[in-house]
């Protein structure tokens, strides 16, 4: 997302200098917005973040010729760099598990008053400055300088949607929010019209909208979280005895959001592996009988596996001793974040639709249909008070259901040789410089094993059109916003 340097004075202070590249959102906002939530959470939380020393959002106004942010580099190394083979009783996650679950429940209990991103009341319209920064807490004199503007969500501004001039927010209430949403996919299709899928998607924003009522809460709590708490992003002493957090870094692109899009178990505490181990509520998931019989490989990948579950479980385990609200929250499937995010799926996908295919937005509604009698209720019959408003055919289902597989089996073409290169899916391919071209290698003999298999010359060519690292694909975290 940004170009960044480490620079070195000859006073020996070191300053990390960051310049964000053209797909880490709209310039002027989210530059502006990331040095306002840093000011907020280090003066007002005090919350371990970088100290801003200079930085500018307007790169005409500046002789650099570019948007900016230069802070203090916070010393130690990330948290990443402590994936060891230390017993499991000294792993170095375990021992910052309580401070990131303070900030967790710090920044869950903070009620903010519209959907947005935060600002310095200088950096938004005159019309914005004045609006409440809280639901329901007074203003320190500190938080006095903050307030909410536009959202620098990148669904918002992708291509060629950052020169479209459409509602962006703030938003005081969830329903204005999703209708914005339908709202921006309607201008994409406008902008860049495709006659072979725009009457069908034009129809599903418009089942979509019927929706918006009954599936989203007019009204619910909007927090702000760490848009991407992953292990490169705690920055940790480098000894590991114990570890402990000197600073978390990376807020670029952080929300004001409704609670139930918020909350979830931190990237570097979430398993992405899901073999099957023993697991029992007292020790947590354990490694099978006959694991130190594998091959080195495999079975340094099951002792890989193993951990980040156990890591997993911990997280919960001491979530629901250190905060039981939250933890109900996260972990209630019938009234959680989860329900709610079924619920509400179909606000993830629907500005999604060009680029995931209509198979996926489709398949959001089937998901939010399952549960739809959690949102509107039911009669004593048991029948739901208000209709849901989707038409689809079994037929339809079974049709959507499998192109959504296909989609996910080619997705995962490379699950195997990204977890080999212990590489995380949703880092879509992303490697350290050094490890770049032994990567390239291993990824091209992965797609040639698989192009060998083909039964056809058709069906291998549709396995190299489905491959899902080259160029072309869709990324969540390169495409140009503006």
């Amino acid at each position: 997302m940004n170009r960044v340097f480490s620079l070195s004075f000859d006073n020996g202070v070191e300053f990390i200098a960051k310049i964000p590249f053209y797909i880490a959102g709209p310039k002027h906002f989210s530059t502006a917005s990331e040095v306002a939530t840093l000011d907020y959470l280090r003066t007002e939380l005090g919350v371990r973040v970088p100290n801003v020393r200079a930085w500018c959002s307007r790169a005409e106004s500046t002789p650099v010729g570019t948007e900016y942010i230069m802070y203090d580099k916070i010393p130690g190394v990330p948290l990443y760099q402590h994936e060891t083979e230390l017993p499991m009783e000294k792993d170095p996650y375990v021992d910052i598990l309580p401070p990131i679950q303070s900030l967790e429940s710090a920044l869950a209990r903070i009620y903010f008053s519209q959907i947005g991103s935060i600002y310095y009341k200088a950096d938004v319209s005159e019309s914005l400055r004045d609006r409440p920064l809280y639901d329901d807490m007074p203003l320190s004199a500190n938080s006095a300088r903050f307030c909410i503007g536009p959202t620098v969500n990148c669904e918002f501004w992708r291509g060629e949607r950052a020169t479209l001039d459409i509602d962006r927010g703030p938003w005081s209430d969830v329903h204005s929010y999703m209708f914005a949403l339908a709202a921006c996919a309607r201008a994409s299709i406008s902008a860049s019209p495709d006659p072979s899928t725009d009457d069908e998607y034009l129809r599903l924003i418009s089942v979509y909208e019927s929706m918006v009522p009954h599936i989203a809460p007019l009204r619910t709590e909007y927090i702000l979280a760490h848009p991407d708490l992953h292990a490169s992003n705690i920055i940790t002493t480098e000894t590991t005895d114990p570890c402990k957090i000197t600073g978390i870094i990376d807020w670029q692109g952080a929300l004001i959001a409704p609670y139930y899009a918020q909350l979830s178990t931190p990237p570097a505490f979430a398993s992405e592996e899901f073999p099957v181990f023993d697991d029992t509520p007292e020790h947590g998931p354990e490694l099978p009988e006959g694991v130190d019989d594998l091959p080195a490989k495999e079975k340094q990948l099951a002792h890989l596996a193993h951990r980040r579950l156990r890591r997993q479980w911990l997280y919960e385990v001491r979530m629901r001793e250190y905060n039981p609200f939250l933890a109900d929250h996260l972990y209630n499937l019938m009234t959680g974040v989860v329900a709610m995010r079924m619920v509400t799926y179909p606000g993830i996908h629907i500005t999604r639709g060009r680029v995931e295919g209509l198979a996926f937005l489709q398949n959001s509604f089937l998901i939010s249909r399952k549960v739809w009698n959690l949102s509107v209720g039911v009669d004593e019959n048991g029948a739901p008070l208000v209709p849901c408003p989707l038409d689809i055919s079994e037929a339809d289902e079974q049709r959507i259901s499998e192109e959504c597989e296909r989609v996910r089996l080619e997705v995962s073409m490379a699950d195997e040789v990204l977890q080999s290169l212990q590489i995380p899916r949703d880092a879509e391919g992303m490697v350290g410089v050094d490890d770049y071209e032994a990567a390239k290698v291993a990824v091209e003999e992965a797609r040639q094993a698989i192009l060998g298999n083909a039964t056809s010359q058709e069906e291998r060519d549709r396995l190299e059109r489905a491959w899902p690292l080259q160029d072309g694909k869709f990324s969540l975290m390169a495409e140009r916003c503006c």
